[in-house]
């Protein structure tokens, strides 16, 4: 279903799957995909799942909702690609990190970890 970007001149295709019998729907788009919360380039992360349900959209809220729910992440990334985006971009709403922190990754990948004093066990 096409849904405009509110302020913008952009309107992104979306297709939201109900998989499994899920209650929770996996919301896909075209368009951009630099962006700091996407599971995927396609799959958006609207919300975090351990939210409670006051923070996020719940099934009972209906469609509507779920369609303003996108509506604003679309929003929210076009404002943060406008902003700067991976150099600064600024984010306008709750959100959640995604993995370890930048300085705790090492160049191929993995994660550093911090050396314990002796006699410490992991």
């Amino acid at each position: 279903m096409p849904i405009p970007v509110p302020f913008y001149d952009e309107t992104r295709q979306v297709e939201i799957r109900f998989e499994n019998g899920s209650q929770y729907p996996r919301i896909y788009t075209d368009g951009p995909t630099e962006s700091p919360h996407r599971y995927s380039a396609a799959r958006l992360c609207i919300w975090h799942p351990h939210d409670p349900p006051e923070q996020k959209w719940v099934f009972k809220d209906g469609l509507l909702m779920l369609i303003n729910h996108i509506q604003a992440h679309l929003f929210r990334e076009a404002y943060w690609r406008e902003t700067g985006g991976r150099d600064g971009g600024k984010w306008l709403g709750p959100e959640v990190t995604h993995g370890p922190a930048k300085d705790e990754v090492k160049e191929n990948g993995e994660l550093e970890r911090p050396e314990l004093p002796r006699g410490t066990s992991r």
